[in-house]
């Protein structure tokens, strides 16, 4: 408390100056207002510490887990999994680490570019396969064996004519082409997105920068991928328990970074 009359200072409030006795009127103090050194982190560490984010890591750890039971290797997200629980316990030690949500930013950059690769593949692989059967003749290898797995079912391949086969040809391959165009587009439009918040937000912690980089988009993909998630939880139903519960955490994920989103960073906006 300082006092207007001759600028003596104390911790304390009073009523009477204790250097010059002039009356200290109430009004005429004004505490210091507390000036944070890093908004962004004040807005990334609560969510952070947040107990929606902890549920979060736990989910991912079983969604790991669930793949790895049923034979697959989700290396990526058992990265990013690792990372989650990195970045949760410096959060619970008061600091979010820019090093961690930089791993993560770069591991969802890392899914972004091999979606990418394989949706290429995709598309080149159905070109081919076309073009295969306008290639293939009735004295090709290829035909000889397609025509014993006909005869197997009472069928000639003398009866089917050649436009047919190229029609059908065409007809798979472009199915796998429109796969990995549907897939492509896809991940360009909302990965990229993705991959651009997370950057924004390590970049924000490091440089003191709450300029987030589209949450709100971002937000509305990830209700994109929560409807898709649904319908593969509802199509999943008679494909076993390990998939079934794999895809019912995909779901939960996916809502508790939408609820994450909504309640610290599109607020801000």
């Amino acid at each position: 408390m300082k006092c207007n009359n001759c600028g003596f200072e104390s911790e304390q409030e009073f009523e009477y100056c204790a250097n010059c006795g002039t009356k200290v009127e109430k009004q005429d103090y004004f505490p210091a207002e507390s000036v944070s050194l890093n908004p962004a982190a004040d807005i990334v560490l609560p969510a952070l510490k947040d107990k929606l984010f902890l549920a979060l890591c736990i989910l991912m750890t079983a969604t790991c887990v669930l793949s790895l039971a049923a034979s697959g290797m989700p290396l990526l997200n058992i990265l990013i999994t690792v990372f989650l629980w990195l970045t949760y316990a410096d959060a619970q030690k008061g600091f979010a680490n820019e090093k961690h949500l930089q791993f993560i930013s770069g591991a969802v950059y890392a899914q972004y570019v091999i979606v990418n690769v394989v949706s290429i593949i995709l598309i080149v692989c159905g070109v081919l396969f076309g073009a295969l059967f306008d290639m293939v003749t009735g004295e090709s290898e290829f035909m000889t064996e397609l025509s014993l797995q006909l005869e197997n079912y009472g069928m000639s391949l003398e009866t089917i004519p050649q436009v047919f086969i190229n029609v059908l040809g065409w007809f798979l391959g472009g199915l796998v082409i429109f796969v990995g165009v549907i897939a492509l587009v896809f991940n360009i439009l909302m990965m990229k997105r993705i991959h651009r918040f997370a950057k924004s937000v390590y970049m924000g912690v490091m440089y003191q920068n709450t300029d987030f980089e589209s949450p709100r988009t971002v937000r509305n993909w990830f209700i994109f991928i929560a409807v898709c998630s649904g319908i593969t939880v509802l199509g999943s139903i008679a494909a076993g328990p390990l998939v079934l519960i794999s895809n019912v955490c995909t779901l939960a994920i996916t809502i508790m970074v939408i609820i994450l989103l909504d309640k610290y960073f599109l607020k801000q906006n």
